[in-house]
């Protein structure tokens, strides 16, 4: 197969894969309302995280417990964050998921997340909640996806700017946000949803090493 079809396979994969984020509550919007018509709620990371868990992990031994979750975050190559024992919660580092030129990397379970993480700037977090249970100990493994939103830079080179140049005597027609009164940064992340397929492998690979002793 050659790099032309292989560029647009990665691409039908990427348009399907964008389609299907956040699939855990999303709505479709019709093509006429902006691309930010969604649900308040689902622009922030509560929403997200306050979602059930696809998977959990039971044990006897806290400690245990919580040593496994440290190794198999650092097996796919995320680095603990936050580590809270007293009140139950481990988090990673955001790292930025793999593209497809990175074969090596194990943390994305599907083709569609692969594609979509070469076409746009992606980052996973995983979230580790320990609770007690009627079996000792419980954990629930969740792994938030957000995308990295960049504003366009202002074209400034010597030979291209005259180009872009506003008309003389013209005056700036701002934006939709700043005539509300709104300054966006330049550069920020915001969720898409939660990997339950990621949540699902986490659990799989922590079940495995304790059964393994």
């Amino acid at each position: 197969m050659n790099r032309f079809a292989c560029c647009a396979i990665i691409a039908c994969s990427a348009l399907a894969g964008l389609n299907g984020c956040g699939s855990s509550g999303t709505h479709t919007y019709p093509a006429t309302q902006d691309a930010t018509a969604i649900d308040e709620r689902q622009a922030e990371p509560d929403y997200w995280l306050s979602l059930p868990a696809r998977a959990t992990v039971n044990g006897n031994d806290f400690d245990r417990l919580w040593e496994t979750a440290d190794e198999v975050s650092r097996e796919l190559l995320f680095h603990i964050d936050r580590r809270d024992r007293r009140g139950g919660v481990m988090t990673t580092e955001p790292t930025v998921s793999a593209q497809w030129f990175e074969p090596w990397r194990r943390e994305l379970q599907s083709g569609s997340d692969v594609a979509g993480s070469s076409v746009a700037t992606i980052r996973r977090t995983i979230y580790y909640t320990f609770q007690e249970s009627d079996a000792g100990y419980m954990v629930s493994p969740k792994v938030l996806v957000e995308r990295q939103s960049v504003a366009g830079a202002r074209v400034s080179g010597v030979l291209t700017r005259n180009y872009f140049r506003s008309a003389r005597g013209s005056r700036p027609t701002g934006s939709r946000e700043l005539d509300a009164g709104v300054q966006l940064p330049g550069n920020y992340w915001y969720p898409i949803g939660r990997d339950e397929l990621l949540e699902a492998k986490l659990a799989e690979m922590m079940r495995q090493r304790l059964a393994a002793g």
